[in-house]
């Protein structure tokens, strides 16, 4: 096994324990939950059995198995900014409308 894959199950596995935390001290909801169980289980399985995951890229038409998490990761990571950006503009809008009020009452 090679450093970063001792580094990155090392990561995974600290990161995994955070989000029983989080499930224990309820701050984050239950599909969050779900989510980010699967995505660090998913990155452990994966960095363990990195022959795995180039069997997964060859059904996908991937040359590499990093091409594939790469790919994989990119396409998350945006996802998860449209949704911060969509949260953000309805936090937006939520304070302007409670300004508006008070500004009105004032």
């Amino acid at each position: 096994m090679e450093i970063i894959q001792i580094l990155i199950l090392i990561f995974s596995t600290f990161a995994l324990s955070r989000v029983f935390i989080n499930i224990k001290n309820k701050t984050i909801g239950a599909l969050e939950a779900i989510f980010w169980l699967i995505f660090w289980a998913a990155v452990i399985l994966a960095t363990a059995l990195p022959n795995l995951i180039e069997k997964f890229a060859n059904i996908f038409g991937v040359g590499r198995g990093v091409d594939l998490a790469v790919y994989g990761t990119i396409i998350l990571l945006s996802y998860m900014i449209f949704r911060l950006y969509a949260k953000l503009e309805n936090t937006e809008k939520k304070i302007t409308k409670i300004v508006r009020t008070i500004a009105i009452k004032k």
